[in-house]
């Protein structure tokens, strides 16, 4: 399974507000701390504020924090909030013009299905506070 950057920066946020509760952070203080583009984290920002995972204030005083408690933030929830391209490995195509020339006869798509929804279940289980050693 692949996560997308999207998935990778909402946790990285989330983590990030998660062990600062008591602080509002700047997405520019998280984009230079990681690395990352500046542009493309407000987006991500922007979509979980509009989630109501993230709160934001705008101004000189301004910034994020989560909107809700990290041990109410389930881990399964943001991955599917954030992963809106959902593709098949390579040749296991059910439509389209990459059909799979083994039809039925082969049951690799079906082992990938249940290799994600067990990793989906795992992660249902988890919450935000879970990925940060307990702080938050």
């Amino acid at each position: 399974m692949r996560l997308s950057l999207r998935t990778d920066y909402a946790f990285r946020v989330l983590i990030h507000l998660a062990c600062n509760p008591d602080s509002r952070v700047t997405v520019r203080n998280i984009t230079e701390l990681h690395g990352i583009s500046h542009n493309h984290l407000v987006k991500v920002v922007q979509h979980l504020c509009h989630a109501g995972i993230v709160q934001g204030t705008r101004g000189g005083t301004g910034g994020i924090r989560l909107a809700v408690s990290a041990r109410n933030i389930n881990v399964g929830h943001i991955m599917r909030l954030m992963e809106t391209e959902k593709e098949s490995p390579g040749a296991c195509h059910s439509s389209g013009n990459n059909q799979c020339i083994l039809g039925n006869a082969c049951q690799f798509r079906h082992l990938i299905v249940q290799a994600v929804d067990a990793f989906m279940a795992f992660s249902d289980g988890m919450s935000l506070l879970d990925l940060t050693s307990g702080s938050g």
